[in-house]
């Protein structure tokens, strides 16, 4: 071993030993520092983390109860009021609002037919056929209406004709097929 290291020059030598010792302390540094450095930075950031919690509490709960809040309103504009209803329950209380509204809106409610209809993916669709009467006016705000008190509710046909023969604001006859859709259980 000494003859091979005695083959070597002084200058020669020292390169390689220190190469060497570089390339064991990199080793070294790399496994053995750098992780427990970046375990640290960790452990650092979630206690800086976990301090600001503890010190704004009260901003935790104050931004849960905003974020329940935004969640509600989400739930009620996707399923309207229905969101909480059973299924057997859907029907009436769809016809108890449709009459509502048309009462609220100078609109005559002539007949509701609700049924089934398809299975979309994971949804299953009620379908109900309406007819009602009115003026242009009092139409288009019973459809406004709808669409806020009863969430998503799709209008799958629709079909508008005049009941008399008078030019100025005559009354219209509307038949609508409203579609909602509930997750199946």
């Amino acid at each position: 071993m000494f003859a091979a290291l005695n083959r070597f020059d002084k200058r020669e030598f020292s390169l390689i030993l220190g190469a060497t010792v570089f390339a064991v302390m990199a080793l070294l540094f790399t496994y053995l520092v750098v992780p427990k450095v970046k375990t640290f930075r960790g452990i650092s950031t979630t206690e800086i983390t976990l301090r600001e919690v503890v010190e704004n509490g009260d901003l935790l709960d104050t931004q849960l109860a905003e974020m329940q809040g935004d969640i509600d309103l989400l739930q009620r504009r996707l399923h309207g009021d229905m969101a909480s209803l059973p299924e057997k329950e859907i029907e009436a209380y769809i016809v108890g609002k449709l009459q509502r509204m048309s009462w609220q809106n100078n609109v005559q409610l002539v007949s509701i037919e609700p049924s089934d209809g398809a299975t979309i993916e994971s949804f299953h669709e009620i379908l109900f056929r309406v007819s009602l009467a009115g003026d242009y006016f009092d139409m288009y705000q019973w459809l406004r209406e709808v669409s806020s008190e009863l969430g998503f509710v799709l209008i799958k046909q629709y079909e508008m004709r005049p009941m008399d023969n008078l030019s100025q604001q005559p009354r219209l006859s509307v038949t609508l097929t409203m579609a909602t859709y509930r997750a199946m259980q």
